[in-house]
């Protein structure tokens, strides 16, 4: 049996998913395809969920890591191409033929893997050549991806179909580094072309690459963090507004009234300079809300923002309300989201912790009950 913490729920809104997309589409013109990246749990947004609302809206695929979360995705009944992106143990190539994965073929080593597996299962499957244009991270590099992709196209039960690279540095000011990637792979797509070898799809933008390079949007692109309405880089969201997708509640537990020079959890960090009034709620870093947050972050009960009183604790949280009027155990938490008017973002928790908002979303533990909003 799951164990959920039941007061404290992270609500996807599938409309809003699949408003973004379109307006990705939109963004990138009918010509270009999408790939509907819903990997990490569709970046803990709920990934069976998100792929199926991903394919309403016209991806033409799907992107995940690993041959596990294809798999999820089979036997969650969808049929549609799925491609596994990451690198995985050899081992592993067995799972993916036998799920239908399309897989991002990275190395020499698993070519020769998968020929064997091929051959033994008597199966076919398809493939996108991985190059490494410089991220540094898997994929062949430039000058061997002809040999690697000369290899595939030669082995009978393979179909290629695409060759993708990845950008390590597109939502940063580093433009210069991420255009001579552009210009690596479209030089190696020119050589593949005159040579009669370019893969029927090529492609190379992440969600920043789409918004800050429309040279590089290519046959398709794979919107990630963006399609779920965050930002993917500086001045992102003035390009291309887009709506948050998640927001995350909590209620409250216990409410007590305690004196100036009261003490708040652990080591005693905060100290009230007046007679206060404290909410404890039912969350904490082992559901995903960071211990970074303690003394600095906020929630918004009954429409104000209150501050977090001490450091955060595994399982619960505690704010002072005591300026958020007649609060009482039950009342809602807005963790992430709006409440009268007031809103907290993902955003602004990650920027307290100095770091991206893809820690934040994929860090919802599954000890956090889920809640979907249908696209209507």
């Amino acid at each position: 049996m799951n164990v959920f913490n039941r007061d404290t729920v992270a609500v996807t809104d599938l409309g809003a998913y699949r408003d973004n997309l379109k307006k990705i589409q939109a963004f990138i013109g009918p010509a270009v395809r999408l790939m509907g990246v819903v990997k990490g749990n569709a970046y803990g947004h709920g990934m069976v969920e998100c792929a199926r609302t991903a394919l309403d809206a016209g991806a033409g695929l799907l992107g995940v890591a690993y041959a596990c979360e294809g798999i999820q995705l089979r036997e969650s009944g969808i049929e549609a191409p799925v491609l596994v992106l990451a690198a995985e143990d050899p081992g592993r190539i067995g799972d993916l033929i036998d799920h239908d994965l399309t897989i991002g073929l990275s190395s020499f080593e698993t070519l020769l893997e998968l020929k064997r597996c091929l051959h033994r299962k008597r199966a076919r499957c398809s493939i996108h050549l991985k190059v490494d244009t410089g991220m540094g991270r898997v994929g062949v590099r430039p000058n061997e991806a002809e040999r690697l992709l000369r290899s595939a196209l030669d082995t009978s039960g393979i179909a290629v179909e695409g060759i993708f690279s990845h950008f390590p540095c597109s939502d940063e000011e580093r433009d210069g580094y991420t255009r001579d990637q552009i210009d690596i792979f479209r030089a190696l797509l020119e050589d593949l072309t005159a040579k009669g070898l370019r893969p029927p799809v090529a492609h190379l933008c992440n969600s920043a690459g789409i918004l800050k390079f429309p040279e590089a949007h290519l046959d398709m692109v794979r919107p990630g963090i963006m399609s779920f309405g965050l930002p993917a880089c500086p001045g992102g969201s003035e390009i291309l507004p887009l709506r948050p997708v998640l927001s995350w509640k909590s209620r409250v537990a216990l409410v007590k009234d305690v004196p100036a020079g009261f003490p708040v959890s652990y080591g005693g960090t905060y100290v009230t300079k007046r007679p206060s009034r404290l909410a404890t709620v039912p969350v904490g870093y082992a559901d995903g809300y960071r211990r970074f947050l303690s003394n600095r972050g906020r929630a918004v009960i009954r429409g104000t923002l209150v501050p977090i009183a001490g450091r955060v604790c595994m399982d619960q949280t505690v704010f002072d309300v005591t300026d958020a009027g007649e609060v009482r155990p039950g009342d809602p938490v807005t963790l992430v989201g709006e409440d009268g008017g007031v809103r907290i973002t993902v955003e602004d928790l990650a920027n307290l912790g100095e770091t991206i908002t893809h820690e934040i979303v994929t860090g919802i533990s599954g000890r956090v009950s889920r809640s979907v909003i249908p696209a209507s």
